[in-house]
């Protein structure tokens, strides 16, 4: 169990910054930010799936599951136009 949490604070791939909000730089800002969305914008198969991805990297840590989890919180994000530009 501790090892999962310790997994938590695993960089993701790159940092995303979504607007109003501070970059999300670890698995656990992510999953803070995504916790912090009303339900139903949370509860959408975007960020259901952005979801899954993030347990599925804690649970293996491997980086290509981190890869994958930061692609689709930034797919999410941009898809709700909240993807601060570069």
């Amino acid at each position: 169990m501790s090892g999962e949490l310790a997994n938590w604070e695993l960089k993701l791939s790159r940092v995303v910054a979504p607007i109003r909000s501070e970059p999300l730089h670890t698995l656990s800002d992510a999953r803070a930010y995504i916790l912090s969305l009303p339900p139903g914008t949370r509860h959408q198969d975007d960020w259901e799936r952005a979801a899954d991805l993030l347990m599925a990297a804690v649970d293996s840590a491997r980086e290509t599951d981190i890869e994958q989890a930061t692609f689709q919180l930034e797919r999410a994000l941009l898809f709700h136009k909240l993807l601060a530009p570069r």
